[in-house]
């Protein structure tokens, strides 16, 4: 009788808001994730690097599973205590050594990122071991089951270490990668205790709007640096409505989040990744646009990689909740990619950037308007 009262009482409680010291972790993440993004804003003689291109990913996805494992954490087993604070501000310095390392030059500061994001993946694993040990039933499984995933995997990956050169980076995402897998692996278990989903979104959203604000510091930074003409005054709207198109479909769609959810929420979780990736690539693409540093070619190619990320990754991270029906999902799937060919084809023979730019304003424009209508159509159906 004592152990199910002390299990009751130690009951994590899920919060039902964002609170304030999730939105200071974020903002410090999202310091990060900016300075990440500018590993594509340094082209040479009208070129993106190879190397820059391979970069911008490699580090963009430790700094965003980092991110990540502790949201998901908080979102399952949250509690207002001291110990989670403790671990809040922990992590917040290791983020800020991860920061201070995001190079182009990654390989001379890879020892002391790496510090930063195995800090990081460790206490997440504390946190995990603590709540392991303090409940029972579902909770004690989830809880152990992730603990013992996470901290392989983390181990794995501190031990590129130890390696040279490109070796390095393959142990590296090893350690992620199995870190992403057992998870997926343990669907059936991590089903015992479900995620909040409505919190898991708004978590999701606070980190969305966060990094488009980014996008409207780009718009301001460039025009300080340039002149303003009524052709860099163009550019500078389409910037803005590319942005404030993507606000009002990205949260018209997250209105429509269920309360709860019955599932372990990797479609919202993983899919994110892309959504991030993509709001960097586009910021990048608004600055190229208005400083006129990137070549044709190049540009519309980054145009399309933003465009084609965002969308598809909507269409993951929202379409199941849209369409409850699975065969619809995979019907709005086909439509988007049907789409995006259609755009591409236009992106890439368009003679010019300011084309270019402006069929990109346009198609966002044109997907969240036919988007919002379509919902509209559905709900009064």
């Amino acid at each position: 009788m004592l152990e199910r009262k002390q299990d009751r009482r130690l009951k994590p409680i899920i919060p039902k808001k964002v609170t304030w010291l999730e939105l200071f972790y974020d903002l410090i993440y999202v310091t990060a994730i900016s300075i990440t993004t500018h590993v594509l804003s340094e082209p040479h003689d009208g070129l993106i690097s190879e190397d820059a291109i391979l970069k911008y990913p490699l580090i963009f996805i430790p700094l965003w599973w980092a991110w990540t494992g502790f949201t998901v954490y908080v979102n399952r087993f949250g509690q207002d205590s001291t110990a989670q604070r403790i671990v809040y501000f922990i992590q917040m310095l290791f983020v800020i050594i991860m920061a201070a390392n995001i190079n182009i030059d990654f390989e001379s500061h890879y020892l002391l990122f790496m510090l930063g994001y195995v800090g990081i993946r460790l206490s997440t694993v504390f946190m995990y071991v603590r709540t392991w040990l303090m409940h029972k039933g579902a909770q004690r499984r989830v809880a152990r089951y992730l603990a013992l995933s996470f901290l392989i995997g983390t181990l794995i990956s501190f031990s590129s270490v130890l390696f040279p050169e490109l070796t390095k980076f393959y142990i590296l995402y090893l350690g992620i990668f199995l870190e992403i897998v057992l998870p997926l692996a343990g669907r059936h278990i991590l089903r015992q205790m479900p995620v909040h989903y409505y919190h898991l979104v708004e978590r999701y959203g606070l980190a969305t709007i966060i990094l488009l604000g980014e996008l409207i510091l780009v718009i301001v930074d460039t025009i300080r640096h340039h002149p303003i003409t009524l052709q860099s005054g163009f550019e500078l709207l389409l910037g803005f409505i590319i942005t404030a198109s993507i606000w009002w479909h990205y949260f018209e769609s997250s209105e429509k989040v269920e309360q709860t959810g019955d599932g372990a929420g990797h479609k919202v979780i993983y899919g994110h990744l892309f959504t991030y990736m993509s709001l960097g690539i586009i910021s990048n693409v608004i600055r190229y646009a208005m400083s006129h540093e990137l070549d044709l070619g190049p540009f519309a190619w980054l145009a399309l990689t933003g465009l084609a990320m965002y969308l598809l990754s909507m269409a993951l991270i929202f379409g199941p909740f849209v369409n409850k029906n699975g065969a619809q999902t995979y019907r709005l799937l086909g439509c988007y990619l049907a789409a995006l060919v259609l755009c591409g084809a236009i992106l890439l023979l368009l003679p010019t950037i300011l084309t270019v730019y402006i069929a990109l304003a346009f198609f966002f424009i044109a997907h969240t308007l036919v988007y919002v209508r379509w919902l509209g159509k559905r709900k009064r159906a």
